[in-house]
Order: C-alpha cells, then structure tokens, then sequence
C-alpha cells in the first residue's frame, strides 16, 4: 500500500493505494462531504479531443453506474473526471481477488463453485435487467473473508476498452460481434476453469496466439471433474446458443460447492433393433416384391433362356440375360429387407425395378430367337410388358411404406 493525499473533484481524498493490475488503480479514499471511506478505482481516459472525450465518460457513467441491484454486485455511486482520468467511486469492500488467491496455485474445486454460483447470480441479475458485463475476469471478482463475494468492472471495458482482456474474451466477441449474456457466461467460464486448474487455459505468448486458442482450440480439465467440470463445458461451447443457461448451471454449481456428487442414474437398456414388428403395409409390399422377383426369375430362364451364357458370343445379349437375373435376385432380397429396414428396402427395390425396366427392354431389342413357351412372340411380349408396368408400378408403391416400425408388444 502507499500513503499519499490527494484530492479529486473538491470532495474526495485519495489516501491509500491499495493495487494496480495495470489497466486501473484501487484507492482507499474519504467523502469529504461526510468523511465517510470509500473505495475509488483509478481509470485513464484515452488521448481524444473533448467531444469524444465527453462521449466517453457519459458512456462510462450511464455503463457503470447501471444499478443493477445484488448482493453480490459493487455498486458504483458516482464517477468522476480529473487529471486526465476517470475516478469510480464505490462503497470499501474488503477482500481480494480471485486474481491474488490463484496465484499461489489452483483452488479447491468445492471453493470455485461456490464463488461460480454467487458470481453467476450477479450476471443473471444484470442480464436481467439488459446489462452486459463486458469484461468478466478474476481481477474483477472480490472473495471477502466472510465468503462473501463481489463482482465490479461493471461496463468499464465496454465503455473503455471494447477489446477486452484477450484470453477471456469469447469467440464472438473476437469475430467482431457486440458482447451478450452469453459472452459473459463464455467468460465466467473461463475465470472458473482458470482458478480451478490453476492458469488460464486460452493463454498463449502473445495476443494472436491465444485469440486463435479461444476460437479453435477445447479447453483441457485435468483437476477438474464431476458436477463443476459439466457446468464449464458447458459455458465453454463455441458457439453462444449452446452454452448451458443460469438456470441449468445453478444447480450443478451448489452440488460441486457441497462436495456431494450424485451417481449417474442406471438407465434401462434401450430396446435391441430388430424387436419392433414390420407395418402390415410393409408385410405386404415385401411379399409381393419377393413373388415378383421369382416371377422374374422364372421368366428369364424358362422365356429368356438365361441359362444359355456360354453359348452367347454377342456381348449386349449376354448382359442382359445377366441383368435380369440380378434383378429378379434384388427383388427377393429387397423384399426380405424391407421387412426390417425399410429404407434399405425401398432402395434396393428401387435398384431392381430400373434394372428389370432396363434389361427387359434389351432383351426385347437385341434377342429374336425366343420361345414363349411355345407361344407366338406377341403373347410372350405382352408377358414382358405386363411385368414391366408392374414392376414400376411396384418400385413407386413400396416408397409409401412408413420408416417407422411399430412398437413391439410386450
């Protein structure tokens, strides 16, 4: 501490300098309109012109001096210019912190999540009534001896340095966005996680290093686990939509604060696939699909002569007799698997109806020599188109069958 004595404003006197963590200076200091202590924080302004310079403190005033009504909020009576400075007079609180307490090292987990609780309570408070914190840090949270705990810096970032503190700053506030609820919650996250393992785990060798950690890189837990690990995860999403809410990490927070951690709740084991019955729809397009496939099965070796491979010496013929085999051979598969996957099912059907389409009509074109079990060709050709309609026709009713399975009874 040093001793000085120095008036400000012709009201307050600074008597002790009680920190300095290089962006604002803590002094103990006296009302001189009714001598009573106050505590002052020391900020300086930028080098602007004076109207800038005016803008910037009725920002400061109106951010700082929001109101925000909690116990574990330092409220901000009034702020002040001189000497190139703007001065935040605030009610004396004793305590230190949390910047001083992890400095000699990570703390208890049980003491993290307490702080995390009364410091979360704070921002909801402020978030509910549209304030923004802006610049949530340990050099900001005061731990009195009592247990009591203080949250300040209430808008001075936003008003006087939008950059923020780099490694607690969030993701979107990187890229540019304005900061939110969620980007205070990003932060907090960080301070706790930072007290916990004992250094913040975004912090890098320099400005451009530990922005790219914050943007891309997953924090690691090695000391922190269970109830307070859960909530830091979740303050710690990416992106500012996933992070868990105040009302989620309350609960979790006073768990990890007692020390009680609930087990993991035995759930039933989930129902083995393959248990729920087929749709009677499905049963039905099943069936009539392996048929058809024998069907065409039958037709390509008794009207197609499929069988007479080694005698074929012209290649268009003999894929196609092999087409329609595969096809009749995916209409039963397809037909049995539609039973348990439907939409296995319906695609392999799919497959066998445009490869029944396209080799019958080859067949048709490139073989005269058939024999339609000693019919004339026009009856035997009006057999091939009769299975054609139908195997269209089929492909296009088996899309119809619902994915869903029923419930298996019992």
């Amino acid at each position: 501490m040093t001793a000085v004595s120095r008036t400000i404003a012709e009201r307050y006197t600074l008597l002790e300098k009680l920190g300095d963590d290089g962006a604002a200076v803590l002094w103990r200091g006296e009302d001189g309109s009714g001598g009573r202590e106050v505590a002052i924080k020391e900020l300086p302004l930028p080098a602007v012109d004076e109207a800038a310079r005016a803008a910037l403190v009725e920002r400061l005033r109106r951010e700082a001096m929001s109101g925000v009504d909690h116990p574990s909020v330092v409220p901000v009576h009034e702020v002040v210019v001189a000497d190139g400075a703007a001065f935040l007079v605030m009610d004396p609180v004793e305590a230190r912190t949390l910047e001083d307490l992890t400095s000699a090292g990570p703390l208890e987990p049980r003491f993290v999540a307490e702080i995390g609780g009364k410091v979360l309570g704070a921002l909801a408070a402020a978030h509910t009534a549209g304030v923004v914190h802006g610049d949530v840090r340990p050099a900001n949270i005061l731990v009195c001896p009592d247990g009591a705990v203080k949250l300040t810096g209430f808008g001075i970032a936003k008003a006087l340095d939008p950059a923020g503190t780099p490694a607690f700053l969030a993701p979107e506030t990187i890229a540019g966005h304005e900061g939110t609820p969620h980007s205070d919650l990003w932060s907090l996250g960080v301070t706790l996680l930072s007290a916990s393992e004992g250094g913040n785990p975004f912090q890098r060798r320099n400005v451009a290093a530990t922005l790219y950690a914050v943007v891309n890189e997953q924090p690691s837990f090695t000391r922190t686990h269970g109830p307070l690990a859960d909530v830091l995860r979740g303050l710690l999403a990416k992106a500012p939509q996933a992070r868990m809410l105040p009302d989620h990490s309350f609960p979790l927070l006073a768990q990890a604060a007692s020390g009680v951690e609930t087990p993991a709740p035995v759930l039933p084991a989930p129902p083995r696939p393959g248990l729920a019955a087929p749709s009677a729809f499905a049963v039905v397009a099943g069936v009539a699909s392996m048929l058809f496939g024998f069907y065409v099965l039958a037709d390509a070796m008794m009207i197609h002569r499929a069988y007479f491979v080694f005698d074929i010496l012209w290649p268009p013929l003999l894929l196609a007799r092999v087409g329609i085999v595969l096809a009749g051979a995916l209409w039963v598969a397809g037909g049995g698997l539609l039973f348990a996957r439907v939409r296995h099912g319906q695609v392999m059907l799919s497959v066998a109806g445009g490869l029944t389409l396209l080799t019958v009509l080859m067949l048709n074109a490139v073989d005269d020599e058939r024999e339609y079990f000693g019919l004339a060709l026009q009856p035997g050709l009006t057999l091939d188109l009769l299975a054609l309609v139908f195997a269209v026709v089929l492909t296009i009713v088996v899309w119809f069958v619902p994915a869903e399975r029923r419930p298996a009874v019992g």
